[in-house]
């Protein structure tokens, strides 16, 4: 005897029989914005696509879109082709309702579609009637349309709930994990995904779907009627494979049979075998851990101050180091700001077989007990071992900071690895006009307007990893990326800003004052300047950027009271000391540690100093750049981060792009001194001192501040042994890092036997260790730079009679120089140096100055 579960799903798989002769109607009305029309065009394809699956000819589909009229909905309805009773009809509504004449109505163009409209029409309909409206306000059609022969999806509950509903796309989502389920059960599911969404994103739910079901005659609320704990045994999933045979990523619904399941594990197919053995035949000639075979990325800016990013990817994974770095895949969650929903998630093993990751399941990312959030959510595909494939696809959804009243984003292209196919499309409001511009290579896309929209498109092939090497300039310099802005013009963004942060820069009595006192007794310009920098660069760094607070500086005489600001409150402050001193000075907003294309507005800042033009008058021969981030970087140089970036200097009526530049003549320098005397057993002893000037003091400053006494010592010994392994350091010094206006200073006594004289640590040869490079070279974060070591040595007998040839080069701009002299007859001196003038080496000279560095090395083993 059958069992009650088999017999019933038994039945439920003959109720849902598809006949030849069922037909839809799929309809999208007005839409408010360009993004809701393309929304509801999105919904009616995937609508279509799902009926064909579950078993409607596609002819007996028909789509209304556009500007759609009252007539041309009821005629269609009228053209339906079912004339069985066994035969299904569907009809689907996406767009918005109202109420016209206290009744409920479907917006489109000209006279409404009300529910008197559509409940005549659909009575001469003889086959058995499902109706979704996917619209707000959509619940008030329920009791008008409710009959018999008709079941009736509302994805409200109520005229009440008028905000636009996220239930249509769940609906979808629910379609496809089985197109052949029961009406009735792709709501209830459709109805748990609703919910948990807004659970995920910790959200009040605003909207709550009904069904007006035919059996029992009344109006039911979730689930329907359905037991989504009992297995759908019509499941069934598509392999999201187009009519031409190649696969749409971004169409893949392959989902668990068994929506309570976290993971599924399913057979092996043609299509997986075919994805398998495609992945096995790409050629892999560096030995990467992982390869992506494709990569879909859509782009669109929303007229509702939302971005919205689809990412799909196909990674193959040759080798079992890169498994946990793709089989773990985080997806940022930071509602309501970012959401992201995970569409797909699938394991292909190396036999065909696959794990399905129920996108359901996704882990939230808000700790129920806290209330904070993780800013991610997890997906974990388990059993991934060398030899997969790893298929993931999410919608990201992001609002666009309304502090800052335009749009600007930039999106990596380039990934950490190989990338052998690339779908990227970016989709932007037609007015006003926006700049769209793909770096890194040479390629035109495809234009067009669709919906108002500007549309961009580019198929690219191949793209080398990003793989991270030591001494890479920023990313942007040298890596594929996109950018997108509708600032029209850098004045543009200066209007913006400055309406942003008016009234920030007034110089109140308080000013004044400390402008007066720090002034006291200078005789120059230049001291006066050099206080006030010292002044402001030893208050407390501190960054509390709420809400405007991330743009907008705080008032100079806040930030006196305070006794603390981040970079742009001490910038501000920096520049209206000086300001009130009669010294001309001005905000400079910069892209620290990165790079700023200039020729593209947009927002590319993360960084506030101070710019004092040159008064060579006044003694103040060069431009200065104040950077009083923190205590640490001495006056007239800059940290790091800074040195070549463009500044964007803002001064009464105009912004200007400036390099940041030091001043010439205060060179950044490593200075290493030996003195070394020899005994009469030959033994060598003495003493070394390395002290830094500029930007090397500053990196000085910042090893070896904060270190403990012996933490100092600890790290001065591993220092100096580095440069002279045989010898042995005692009585190791290091100055005070926080005292300005002196030198760093590390010294320490030494003594050995030079089998070899002590090297240069200059960080150099490790730059350049490689005997390729396939980008440029950043050295010194671009600051020109000397590395200087004398040793003197003090012979217990005569000097030797022949010292080694002096040693000059010059490579890419670079100068390398080994000097011997005899100082008298018992001491002779070597003085080795480096000058790097040119801190970016490009790939063609990157060679050249390999070979010189050799050459300079066995000049100095001499």
């Amino acid at each position: 005897m059958a069992s009650v579960s088999s017999i019933s799903g038994l039945l439920l798989a003959m109720c849902i029989t598809v006949h030849a002769a069922s037909s839809a109607l799929i309809v999208t009305g007005l839409a408010a914005s360009p993004e809701d029309t393309d929304e509801f065009q999105r919904l009616a394809g995937e609508t279509k696509r799902l009926l064909v699956e579950r078993g409607f000819p596609q002819e007996n589909i028909t789509t209304l879109s556009g500007r759609v009229s009252r007539e041309a909905v009821l005629q269609a309805l009228q053209a339906a082709k079912p004339s069985a009773k066994d035969d299904e009809f569907w009809l689907v509504l996406y767009g918005h309702s109202a109420t016209v004449s206290d009744e409920p109505a479907f917006q489109i163009s000209g006279p409404r579609l009300t529910a008197s409209d559509l409940k005549t029409a659909l009575e001469a309909i003889p086959a058995r009637q499902y109706v979704f409206i996917g619209t707000n306000a959509s619940g008030s059609f329920l009791t008008p349309l409710q009959s018999a022969n008709r079941n009736v999806l509302t994805a409200t509950k109520g005229q009440d709930e008028d905000d636009q509903p996220r239930f249509p796309d769940e609906w979808i989502e629910a379609f496809g994990e089985n197109p052949k389920a029961s009406f009735a059960r792709i709501a209830a599911r459709a109805a748990a995904l609703t919910e948990d969404q807004y659970k995920t994103n910790s959200l009040a739910q605003t909207e709550h779907a009904r069904l007006a079901d035919a059996t029992t005659g009344t109006i039911l609320e979730p689930p329907f009627g359905v037991d989504l704990s009992v297995k759908d045994p019509t499941a069934a999933h598509s392999n999201g494979t187009d009519d031409d045979g190649s696969v749409d990523l971004s169409k893949l619904t392959v989902k668990p049979r068994d929506p309570n399941a976290m993971w599924e594990k399913q057979p092996a197919s043609d299509e997986t075998r075919k994805i398998i053995a495609e992945a096995q035949k790409t050629p892999n000639p560096d030995g990467d851990a992982a390869i992506m075979l494709e990569q879909q990325i859509a782009f669109t800016v929303r007229a509702d101050r939302m971005t919205e990013r689809d990412v799909s990817y196909r990674v193959y994974v040759p080798r079992e180091e890169a498994v946990a770095d793709w089989a773990n895949c985080f997806l940022p969650q930071s509602a309501p700001v970012v959401t992201t929903r995970l569409l797909q998630a699938r394991l292909i093993n190396p036999d065909g077989s696959s794990t399905v990751f129920n996108p359901a399941k996704v882990h939230e990312s808000i700790d129920p007990n806290s209330g904070e959030s993780s800013g991610e959510s997890m997906i974990f595909l388990p059993d991934a071992h060398a030899g997969c494939v790893i298929e993931i696809a999410y919608r990201t959804l992001q609002m666009v900071d309304s502090t800052i009243p335009e749009v600007s984003e930039s999106l990596p292209i380039q990934q950490s690895v190989p990338v052998l196919k690339t779908s990227l499309e970016v989709r932007v409001p037609e007015k006003p006009a926006f700049h769209v511009q793909l770096n890194g290579l040479t390629a035109t896309p495809v234009e067009s307007v669709e919906n108002d929209r500007q549309v961009s498109h580019w198929d690219l092939g191949p793209i080398p990893s990003a793989a991270a090497l030591p001494g890479d300039p920023p990313p942007q310099q040298w890596t594929v990326w996109l950018a997108v802005s509708s600032l029209p013009s850098w004045d543009h963004f200066a209007a913006c800003y400055r309406r942003l942060a008016r009234g920030s820069d007034v110089i109140d009595d308080s000013v004044r004052a400390m402008g007066k006192k720090l002034a006291e007794g200078a005789k120059t310009r230049m001291e006066k300047i050099q206080r006030d920098f010292e002044f402001v660069s030893a208050l407390r760094y501190v960054a509390i950027e709420i809400g405007v607070q991330g743009f907008r500086p705080r008032t100079p005489a806040q930030v006196l009271a305070n006794r603390y600001g981040d970079c742009k409150d001490k910038a501000n402050l920096v520049a209206a000391l000086l300001r009130s001193q009669g010294i001309d000075a001005h905000f400079v907003l910069l892209n620290r540690f990165s790079y700023t294309d200039v020729n593209f507005p947009s927002w590319q800042f993360n960084h506030a100093i101070a710019f004092v033009p040159a008064a060579a008058k006044d003694g103040q021969a060069n431009d200065l750049w104040l950077d009083t981030t923190d205590s640490v970087t001495p006056f007239g140089s800059v940290p790091p981060g800074d040195y070549g970036r463009s500044g964007l200097i803002f001064s009464d009526d105009k912004v200007e792009f400036k390099t940041v530049k030091t001043d010439k003549s205060g060179v950044s320098e490593i200075r290493d001194d030996w003195t070394l005397r020899q005994d009469a057993n030959g033994i060598w002893s003495g003493q070394v001192k390395r002290a830094g000037l500029g930007f090397a003091d500053d990196g000085l400053r910042r090893e070896y501040r904060g270190f403990a006494p012996v933490q100092r010592q600890a790290r001065l010994f591993q220092a100096f042994n580095a440069l002279w392994p045989l010898a042995e350091f005692s009585k190791v010094q290091v100055s005070d890092a926080s005292v300005q206006g002196q030198p760093m200073q590390l010294q320490a006594e030494v003594t050995g036997d030079i089998a070899r004289l002590p090297q240069i640590g200059d960080g150099v040869q490790l730059a350049l260790a490689a005997p390729t490079r396939n980008r440029p070279l950043l050295l010194n974060d671009g600051q020109p730079m000397r590395f200087t070591q004398t040793i003197t040595l003090h012979y217990d007998h005569a000097t030797p009679k022949e010292l080694p040839a002096p040693f000059h080069t010059e490579a890419a701009g670079e100068q390398l120089s080994v000097e011997w002299t005899r100082v008298d007859e018992h001491t002779c001196r070597r003085t080795a140096s480096l000058d790097l003038a040119q801190g970016l080496v490009s790939t063609a000279d990157y060679a050249a100055l390999r070979r010189a560095l050799h050459d300079w090395n066995t000049s100095l083993a001499r």
